[in-house]
């Protein structure tokens, strides 16, 4: 029968990492990854605030007539959507408290049609402006999903480079407390 070899109990000096030599390159590489790291966060950002940007509608404006009711007649819709909870301000339009579009009652969605208002209005053909103030926002639109797929794509990996650099991180850290292996006999 063969010789059964038997480890060990306690490893040998060689058999820990890091030595105490070691301690310079592991600094020297923290902080190469930490910048690389507030790099990517820099990056994250960016595409956040170029999501917040694109999020946020820009005011609608259109011609609007009504008739001392909360219906108002929109035409001539530039700029739009014209979403629920817009703000609606021009001459003859209530500004305390705000007047906001309630609802569409008819037309094409966002575009030209028929509204409800928070308040009664009398208008003849006025120029008014809806700025976006929440509901249901119109973007991202369907042909907005490929861009939308690559930017999550993109910001997803970054996530996950930084998950396992933070990780690699706390490994280090961990292993550097590990006290020096005794010298001698």
């Amino acid at each position: 029968m063969g010789t059964v070899t038997k480890l060990a109990a306690t490893p040998s000096p060689m058999d820990l990492w890091p030595i105490p030599g070691d301690a310079p390159d592991l600094r020297t590489i923290v902080q190469d990854q930490a910048t690389t790291i507030t790099a990517q966060m820099a990056l994250l950002d960016a595409y956040q605030s170029w999501l917040n940007t694109k999020q946020t509608p820009s005011p609608a404006t259109a011609t609007g007539t009504s008739t001392g009711t909360t219906s108002i007649t929109l035409a001539s819709v530039a700029n739009g959507p014209i979403v629920n909870n817009s703000v609606v301000t021009g001459t003859g339009v209530p500004t305390t408290p705000a007047v906001t579009v309630i609802s569409q009652q008819s037309g094409t969605w966002g575009g030209n049609g028929t509204y409800t208002l928070s308040a009664a209005t009398t208008l003849t053909g006025v120029a008014l402006t809806f700025t976006p103030g929440g509901g249901a926002m119109p973007w991202p639109t369907p042909t907005d999903s490929n861009t939308l797929n690559t930017i999550q794509q993109q910001q997803t990996a970054i996530l996950r480079s930084q998950t396992a650099l933070l990780q690699q991180y706390q490994d280090l850290l961990n292993t550097s407390l590990t006290p020096a292996p005794p010298t001698g006999p």
